[in-house]
């Protein structure tokens, strides 16, 4: 499974009045270091399928760090601050984790390619199915 968008991790805009060395700050610094680090898996290669496994892998451990990251903003959100605040971050925390399960799974498909074993289910127009006559 493949994503053609290039992928943005959501970036946190802290307000300037925060002090460095806030809750805030360090969360907006740690979106980014992963942005940073997922313009570096762009330039991996990807000429087998265990290097799309390679590439997978990666990704879903830098959703995984988005995810975390999420929730410390969540549970370090001031008193008063909007619910609109609280129920978009634990939205994106969400995501982060679909992201997480989307990727480990397509990581998994392209081992199993890989290996010549079928893939999963959920592969879709990854699937393998048809070439190794599984029905």
């Amino acid at each position: 499974m493949t994503r053609t968008r290039t992928y943005q991790p959501p970036a946190f805009v802290p307000d300037h009045r925060a002090a460095p060395g806030s809750i805030p700050a360090i969360v907006d610094a740690a979106f980014g270091r992963l942005r940073l680090q997922h313009q570096a898996i762009d330039a991996m290669p990807t000429k087998t399928p265990l290097d799309w496994a390679a590439r997978a892998d990666r990704l879903a451990v830098l959703h995984e760090r988005a995810a975390r990251w999420w929730r410390v903003l969540y549970r370090h959100s001031p008193a008063g601050v909007p619910f609109v605040y609280i129920a978009a971050v634990g939205g994106a925390e969400q995501f982060e984790r679909d992201e997480v399960r989307f990727w480990r799974e397509s990581a998994s498909d392209w081992r199993a390619r890989a290996e010549q074993r079928p893939t999963s289910d959920a592969a879709g127009s990854l699937s393998n199915w048809a070439e190794l006559g599984v029905a």
